[in-house]
């Protein structure tokens, strides 16, 4: 097991690749690359700091009377990581990165009196502050007498190829989630428009989109509506209760219609400027090599810098920064500018600390008289001299001060292993995913959890360039290719790309796993689709339904490292580095993602054999069913049966010697 983080530095550090002689024992995550601990390890063997140990064991509690006095008052510093920017009861220290909060109002500023500037790419290291930074600006706007101005804060935990529905779903979610004076912010944005409804609609180009806004203008099927708005499928007599036409069925399709709503939407709303935050931009990768996910977010950002009244601000790791600057070409970077959070200053610990004691009065209660208003806090133990690699960020000053706080009330509780605590997220994370599991999220569990699961089995993923009916292609270390199609659509928009699968698939080309959301099952009076599915599998195909289990352990992966990546799994001050909880977690496979692992990885025999055969004769045309089986490895018998059950690939000739040869569809070639 997994009980050690990474002896080692990442890729890059905040210091002149300078290096200590001494390996730290744990690391901010891969895209910080520094270590999280205080200073470097003198101890290995345990896998902890001893140089954390000594300062929390040796504060100055001034007394068993001080200590008792702190035990019942909760540890002001315990809570480090702020998730989301609507998170309430958060103390926050203004003067902390003030110059970029400056640079974010001055941005809404511009766009509100019609300047429209770049957008933002917002980065910076592993807890230095940046959904803090995003909360911070959310309260600012909503709270500002001038011009209303929406907030949209998103999480970007999506895959690249389902990007805008997930854009969009967020979108409306912000959109009617919070109250202000009674009425959610798109309720307030209708009235906005009210005296010039009828030409905001006529900016639209979707009439569906239009009946939808005049549905919700008058108050009328206002679930239904915000449903559609969603992206939400509805029953057909819904939709034709609210006079819809009909939607887009397949995903490409979807997709493309999600991006044109939220263009739409940014339409109907000028000229009330709104401020859009993709936070956590990590997540659309799904390893540190996957450059899809850097492209995608690229597009994200080339495609909403085009929209006049939004203020687009895109957050990420430091290093995520430094990849997209390798791999988008210039014009894909001139859509955003770079803002970046570096360490605290002294003085900003200081407010920092004193923030946080001032949260809770009863502290100073307890301080002994002569004591320092940072009591229990030894400052000079958060600026220790002689460490060039450690990074001082909010959250690792919250947690060295945590540590102090605890030894200070006589409280310091034995720290769990890596191993213990990755179980421990791990749990909690599957027990909100079986919670919260639902057939709108089955979707985008599989399309992003599929690749990470793959991922860790040790296949390559191409998602890029494939049919549209195509999810994924499996590529295996021997080069064997599994096609995978997920099937999570309307029953129309289902048939329909089954339609295309019975078209266009070549066995030859890759073998083709069909996966079944459990939430869609394919009902006993869907003719059409169980006649196509029965076709693909005479074919040779395979189907699946992977368990409703198995989707909820698939959903807390992918949590689970998703928050490794953007750095938001909060371990000792730092994050785990992302091998080790790789490592940890094909340790731990749940028993519902192995068999699904090996449910879509597994290649018959005969399929094997099909694939290599066309491969042959891709090259040799004609061969001997001898020589043929002697090339392959395998019997002439086992070549003459596969030549046989797909004529559609090969022909055949029997004779004294057998001739197996590639078989040219008519018109080919002449």
């Amino acid at each position: 097991m997994c009980r050690l983080l990474s002896t080692g530095y990442g890729r890059n550090s905040p210091t002149a690749e300078k290096k200590s002689s001494t390996a730290p024992c744990c690391v901010l995550p891969r895209r910080a690359g520094f270590t999280s601990c205080p200073s470097a390890c003198s101890s290995r063997k345990t896998g902890r700091c001893s140089s954390m140990t000594e300062r929390a064991t040796t504060t100055p509690a001034s007394g068993s009377a001080a200590s008792g006095c702190l035990a019942e008052i909760p540890n002001p510093f315990a809570r480090g990581v702020v998730r989301s920017a609507w998170e309430k009861d958060v103390v926050d220290v203004e003067a902390i990165h003030r110059e970029a909060f400056s640079v974010l109002l001055g941005l809404v500023e511009e766009r509100r009196r019609g300047v429209h500037g770049r957008s933002v790419l917002l980065h910076g290291f592993a807890g230095s502050g940046k959904t803090h930074l995003l909360r911070r600006l959310r309260l600012h706007v909503q709270s500002s007498a001038d011009a209303f101005v929406p907030f949209i804060w998103v999480w970007m935990q999506t895959s690249p190829g389902m990007k805008w529905r997930h854009l969009r779903r967020e979108f409306i979610d912000n959109l009617t989630r919070e109250q202000i004076d009674g009425r959610n912010q798109l309720e307030r944005l209708i009235e906005l428009a009210a005296g010039e409804f009828e030409a905001r609609l006529d900016r639209i180009s979707d009439r569906n989109l239009q009946v939808v806004l005049e549905h919700l203008a008058r108050k009328r099927f206002v679930r239904d509506a915000t449903a559609w708005l969603r992206g939400d499928p509805l029953p057909d007599s819904v939709s034709e209760r609210l006079g819809l036409g009909e939607v887009e069925f397949e995903d490409a399709s979807a997709e493309d219609a999600s991006r044109r709503l939220i263009h739409d939407l940014a339409m109907f709303l000028r000229p009330t400027a709104f401020v859009m935050c993709l936070d956590q931009l990590e997540q659309l990768q799904t390893h540190p090599a996957d450059r899809n996910g850097l492209f995608a977010v690229g597009e994200l950002f080339a495609a909403l810098d085009r929209i006049e009244n939004a203020i687009v601000i895109g957050c990420a790791q430091t290093e995520m920064q430094r990849e997209l600057d390798g791999v988008l070409m210039q014009y894909a970077r001139d859509r955003y500018r770079l803002l970046g959070l570096g360490e605290l200053k002294p003085a900003e610990i200081e407010q920092l600390v004193r923030a946080r004691l001032e949260a809770e009065p009863r502290i100073a209660a307890c301080r002994p008289a002569g004591a320092s208003e940072f009591w229990p806090i030894d400052l000079k133990r958060l600026r220790p001299a002689g460490e060039p690699h450690r990074l001082v960020t909010p959250r690792w000053v919250l947690y060295a001060c945590a540590e102090q706080f605890e030894a200070a009330k006589g409280a310091m509780q034995p720290r769990p292993s890596l191993e213990e605590f990755l179980r421990s997220e791990y749990q909690s994370r599957l027990e909100r995913a079986r919670q919260e599991l639902s057939p709108e999220r089955s979707a985008v569990i599989l399309s992003d959890g599929l690749p990470r699961l793959l991922h860790l089995g040790g296949f390559r993923i191409r998602r890029e360039g494939l049919s549209s009916w195509l999810d994924h292609e499996v590529v295996s270390a021997e080069n064997a290719r599994i096609g995978v199609a997920i099937l999570h659509e309307t029953p129309q928009g289902r048939w329909r790309k089954l339609k295309r699968m019975v078209e266009e698939w070549r066995p030859e080309e890759r073998s083709l796993v069909v996966l079944i959301d459990a939430f869609h099952p394919v009902g006993a009076t869907a003719a059409r689709t169980r006649e196509f599915l029965d076709e693909l599998e005479r074919r040779g195909a395979r189907r699946s339904t992977p368990s409703k289990e198995a989707l909820a352990a698939l959903d807390a992966l992918r949590r689970l490292l998703g928050d490794v990546e953007s750095g938001d799994l909060d371990f000792e001050g730092g994050t785990p580095e992302l091998s080790k909880v790789e490592d940890w977690v094909r340790q731990n496979t749940p028993p519902a993602l192995a068999e699904l692992l090996d449910e879509i990885t597994r290649v018959e025999p005969e399929r094997r054999l099909l694939s290599v055969l066309a491969d042959l004769l891709a090259e040799k045309k004609v061969l001997s069913v001898k020589d043929a089986a002697a090339a392959l490895g395998t019997t002439p018998e086992e070549v003459e049966r596969c030549a046989r059950e797909n004529r559609h690939h090969f022909g055949l000739l029997m004779g004294a010697e057998p001739v197996v040869f590639e078989k040219t569809p008519a018109g080919v070639g002449a």
